[in-house]
């Protein structure tokens, strides 16, 4: 099994690929189809890399917590959004291991996690959505160690597995891809509203 160390070192390697490379955050398509559910508040960027959640939901929310634990993404990311929007203090830029965090929750209005597949921090996800807060992610499906073996499995999904964890939310899209790379996307909502729970 690969220690947080080994890991912090493979992906501060792939982000200096990346910077090399001019590799720009792109906004996530499927958290745009869903973005007029968002309501302003805190959002969570899970492994933000250079900030694909960011990139489509700054502005959206008042402030993001943008937790990856290569200090390359970190430092990349940083760089590139305090030289294109006058609002990236709205940013907290936080080093570490997201599914090592000790969460209270609910504290999010929103959570992104594209590209990343961690279960101890995806169990951790529903309590720590507000009501009414939304969950969208993209990862490996399970089906892509049909064509990548040697593919951790703990770093895929299933829509059987996704669908059990989040059961009493409003499940937005649950999609998975027809050819490989075989991913899955996934976008929830916490039960309830602000508007259902007034007296």
């Amino acid at each position: 099994m690969i220690t947080v160390s080994e890991a912090r070192e493979k992906w501060n390697r792939r982000y200096v690929e990346k910077s090399k490379a001019g590799v720009a955050p792109e906004p996530n398509g499927l958290a745009l189809r869903f973005q007029h559910r968002v309501r302003g508040g805190v959002m969570l960027d899970a492994a933000c890399g250079l900030g694909a959640g960011i990139a489509t939901l700054i502005g959206q929310v008042d402030r993001i917590v943008a937790m990856d634990l290569s200090e390359r993404a970190l430092r990349d990311g940083k760089a590139y959004w305090m030289n294109r929007r006058k609002d990236h203090g709205a940013i907290s830029w936080v080093q570490a291991d997201v599914g090592r965090m000790e969460w209270r929750g609910p504290c999010f209005e929103v959570i992104c996690a594209f590209g990343f597949t961690d279960w101890n921090f995806f169990r951790q996800v529903p309590g720590l959505l507000k009501t009414g807060g939304l969950f969208f992610y993209q990862g490996f499906s399970a089906r892509q160690l049909t064509v990548k073996p040697n593919l951790d499995p703990a770093w895929t999904s299933t829509p059987e597995s996704l669908s059990a964890l989040f059961h009493g939310f409003e499940i937005l899209a649950l999609e998975s891809s027809p050819s490989p790379p075989f991913r899955i996307s996934f976008a929830a909502a916490a039960p309830g509203s602000p508007e259902e729970l007034q007296p």
